[in-house]
């Protein structure tokens, strides 16, 4: 048992240096301030992991069951947001290491791209789904080059929060300026938040023009179809608001430093990510796509086959019996 963690289980932590502070499970010390301005409360910490533990499951089963697997995004996501409260929970009381503190910040920070390439994912088979029935005209870009570009973007920013939540957290336990880390943060944030919003743009624009179509049963003749695809556009609408709003807090939080007001008040992480995020996953819960959208059902030259006379009903023969009768 080494010196240091003798120290570190009888010292209080501000009589130890900032290696020391930074690890192990210190008790909180009136004269030394956390890295999150106030000790992360355990119940909320647990409550939403438990939460996001839940939608998680639920997302895996529905992706299994569905056999669709670009779905599973919503599953990262959600594994790690679960992830990252579990954290915040454990910060409770060890509220001055730096592992645990560097896991949350980073990892939620960039959960949310997942679940926005699930969303983009949704808009791609939408437009396939509707060209399989002839309709090609409802939005400038296609199916594949929605994927393309803004997947990219996704990744781009995943790899820039991430990158920023690594040097901000470093440097925030090295007792070093956080501005580099932070502001690189920012940068992944508002590229998230500006392709997000141009996102929704196009999404509502395509919507807008499908407008008709969505009133109306498919080519099938599937009058369920209209209802479903409105449910669908609606939840889907709900969820990338959600994760509009959360992006746009998280980027004026961190604009306002590690000392600022949204940042060092619980209350406002837990409403404006925490309980948003929660929302926008729980909704493809309850309106899973795969259930509601799913183009290889669609094949027109199929439709109308069924809509046609079958060959018996052209028979000469029968025709004639019907006749007489």
């Amino acid at each position: 048992m080494s010196l240091s963690y003798l120290l570190a289980r009888t010292l209080p932590a501000h009589e130890l240096s900032n290696t020391e502070q930074g690890k192990g499970c210190l008790a909180y010390d009136p004269l030394l301030d956390p890295g999150y301005g106030y000790i992360p409360n355990l119940a909320v910490g647990i409550v939403f992991a438990v939460i996001f533990g839940l939608i998680t499951i639920a997302h895996i089963g529905q992706t299994t069951i569905k056999r669709k697997w670009w779905y599973s995004t919503f599953a990262i996501g959600a594994i790690g947001e679960c992830v990252g409260w579990a954290a915040r929970a454990a910060a409770h009381k060890c509220v001055y290491n730096d592992s645990i503190f560097s896991l949350q910040i980073s990892i939620l920070i960039i959960s949310p791209c997942f679940t926005s390439a699930g969303i983009y994912y949704i808009l791609s088979q939408l437009l396939q789904h509707w060209r399989q029935q002839g309709y090609t005209h409802y939005s400038p870009i296609g199916p594949r080059l929605y994927l393309i570009i803004f997947i990219s973007f996704d990744l781009l920013s995943i790899i820039i929060q991430g990158v920023g939540g690594g040097l901000a957290s470093s440097a925030n336990s090295d007792n070093k300026s956080t501005a580099p880390g932070t502001h690189i943060m920012i940068a992944g944030i508002i590229i998230q938040l500006v392709s997000m919003s141009v996102f929704c743009f196009l999404w509502l624009w395509t919507v807008f023009r499908a407008r008709a179509h969505l009133r109306t049963p498919s080519m099938s003749g599937d009058k369920l179809d209209g209802a479903r695809l409105r449910l669908l556009v609606a939840v889907t609408c709900f969820s990338a608001t959600c994760i509009v709003v959360r992006n746009f807090y998280r980027a004026v939080e961190l604009g306002q430093g590690w000392k600022g007001y949204l940042i060092t008040h619980e209350i406002y992480f837990c409403l404006l990510d925490g309980m948003l995020m929660a929302l926008s996953l729980l909704a493809f819960n309850i309106v899973h796509p795969a259930w509601f959208v799913d183009p290889s059902r669609h094949n027109p030259e199929r439709d109308l086959e069924t809509k046609r006379p079958s060959d018996s009903s052209l028979d000469p023969g029968v025709m004639l019996g019907d006749a007489r009768a």
